[in-house]
Formats: structure tokens, sequence, C-alpha cells
């Protein structure tokens, strides 16, 4: 009995998927599909035919980077506009319009964080494709932008400026940037990492994570970014920016990851001088979201700080907490009560 197209392009998609990570497909159909391991190896040499999987010498199948490009390029007079058009503009083709917009979006934004901010001499840029994804690596041999961060705006370590960078709106040069790049290109892609000397920052589904981390270098000299996006996403730049801005399309929303401040400042939640720190230079947004997850407690000087005494100070901002257990949730509301006495 011969198969409907429909349901062939679902067998390939599922070895696709099987294969990516790292299953045996034959095993893998033999529990989801009736059809026979004649029928899995005539799928599969398709699959290899077409490009999307290899096999090796000992019959194992791997997913196939069938699009690579790279190209180094002396930091002078480099536009980013040009270079994308020249590396990336004719891999367009088959990709869906969000897909297009995104990839134009990211790319452009990081190359010229790179061109504007590193201050290196080199810019390499690495460009692949699988059967799911989009892969872009753009590396520069410049100061590293953590240490730049902190000698731009004098904080204590590499781990504050990478706070700092979560948050969003933070820039060098406010004259002619607004800070926004790194903060969005973050959100609309599927997977971000910033990796510099020692020091990473990323974002995004974790199902990328442990490959990208097992294989990437262990100290990048300068700094090098990585997005991956996926081809088939349904995201689209306007509803991130829709999410962090406001009906007149200023960008004036940031969310905070609690959670985050102890992994880089070093300290649990209980000092106002913590409290300080995360709130240092929010003063720019109108919404701040402070998300709870993964917090058991806080102390009564830290809610005093953040939900009193910076209330109090900035009466035009909102910060809107999230995901709070009912111990943080009493502490919240008891420093809010107190605003009012």
């Amino acid at each position: 009995m011969s198969l409907k197209k429909e349901e062939k392009d679902k067998i390939k998609e599922f070895l696709l998927k099987t294969i990516s990570i790292g299953e045996n497909p034959y095993k893998a159909m033999e529990n989801n599909f009736k059809i026979s391991r004649q029928t899995v190896s005539k799928y599969l040499n398709e699959l290899v035919e077409k490009n999307y999987i290899t096999k090796n010498s000992k019959g194992n199948y791997a997913i196939n980077f069938y699009i690579s490009e790279s190209k180094i390029y002396k930091n002078k007079n480099l536009e980013e506009d040009i270079v994308y058009d020249e590396l990336i503009k004719k891999y367009e083709i088959d990709k869906k319009n969000n897909v297009k917009h995104i990839l134009v979006y990211a790319f452009t934004e990081m190359l010229n964080n790179a061109i504007e901010h590193s201050e290196g001499t080199e810019i390499s840029i690495h460009y692949t494709e699988n059967y799911f994804n989009i892969f872009v690596i753009i590396k520069d041999n410049g100061i590293g932008i953590f240490r730049k961060i902190v000698r731009d705006h004098n904080l204590k370590n590499e781990n504050e400026a990478i706070f700092e960078l979560k948050k969003g709106k933070l820039t060098s040069d406010a004259e002619n940037h607004s800070g926004e790049g790194i903060f969005f290109t973050s959100k609309v892609v599927d997977y971000f990492l910033i990796s510099s000397f020692n020091k990473t920052f990323s974002s995004g589904s974790n199902e990328y994570f442990y490959n990208i981390e097992e294989n990437k270098e262990k100290c990048i000299k300068g700094t090098e970014v990585i997005l991956i996006l996926n081809k088939n996403t349904e995201r689209t730049t306007k509803e991130i920016f829709d999410e962090y801005t406001s009906d007149d399309f200023v960008f004036n929303k940031t969310k905070i990851t609690v959670h985050l401040a102890k992994d880089y400042l070093g300290h649990d939640f209980v000092s106002r001088s913590l409290a300080k720190r995360i709130l240092m230079n929010v003063e720019k947004f109108k919404i701040i979201v402070l998300d709870f997850e993964n917090i058991d407690n806080i102390g009564q000087g830290f809610a005093d700080e953040v939900f009193r005494v910076f209330k109090n100070k900035n009466p035009d901002i909102t910060i809107v907490p999230v995901n709070m257990n009912e111990e943080i949730e009493f502490m919240i509301n008891r420093a809010m009560k107190n605003n009012l006495k």
C-alpha cells in the first residue's frame, strides 16, 4: 500500500527530528509507525540524496549542514546591510517572510555592534543551515563586550555588565544608539549567546544550550555572538516589539529575572544594597516586570527598597511582580502597605 504525500512528509520529518537528537531512526520508527525496515531505509536514502542528512562508514546518520559560508572582513568602512546582501540575502529565497525579517534584523543589529563598538580590526562571519535551523556566528578580535561595558559604565565587574545588558537600553553611545539591539535580538531568535573571554550571556530555548556550550571555544578573545533561528518559527519581530514598547512605539518595558541577580551579583535577596543594584539604570523604563520564579524568599530591607523607597522616588514607574510564592507576596504587600501610611 502506497502512502499519501502528507504521510510520507510526516515520516520524513519524524526521521529528521529523531536523527537530530541522536536516536536510532530504525528503532524510533518501529515504535511509532507501522512500516517496514525496507521502507525506512528508502526514506533515509532520499534524505541523504537531498543532503538533509549524512551517513558515516559505521552506518550512523547525522543532520547535515548543507549550507555553509564564512568570510573574514577588515573592520574598516564596513556596512552591515552590504555584508548581509553579499553573504546571506541569496539564502532568503525559500524562507518564510517572518523568518526573513528576523534574520535581517538580528544579523544587521549584531554586526553593527561589532563594527561600531568592538574596537577590533577584524570581524569573521559564519552562516550555516540545516533542515531545521539557521546558525549565524559573528566574531571580532576587539576589547570584549563585557569588559567594554565595565569600562564605559564604571561597573565593578563583568558579571554586573551582563546583568545590566539583560535589562536593555544599555549603550556607551547614547547619541547614536538606543541600546535596544542586543535586548531585542535576544528575544526574536530561538537561541542567543554572547561569549567574551571567560564570560557568557545566553537567552532562548534550552534545547540548543548543551550542544552549543559543549562545542564552543573555552575562551573567546574578543566577542562572539551566536544566533540560532528555527526556520519554521511563527514568531515575528512585530510581536516582540509590541510586548516591550508602548502605543507610541517607545521601548519602555523591561523584565528582570530576579534569580539571575544571585548568579551574576552573588548575594541573596535580603539587603537594600542588592535591591539598589538590581534596579540600577531602570529609570529609563516605565514598566518593570520583576520575575521571582525560583526565588524562595526576600528580606524586609530588599522588599522595602524596591516597593516603597524606589516607588516613592519614581512614582511614574510601574513595578509588576510576577511568579511569587506566598512568602514573597506577603513581604511585597507589607512594603506596599507601609508606603500608604
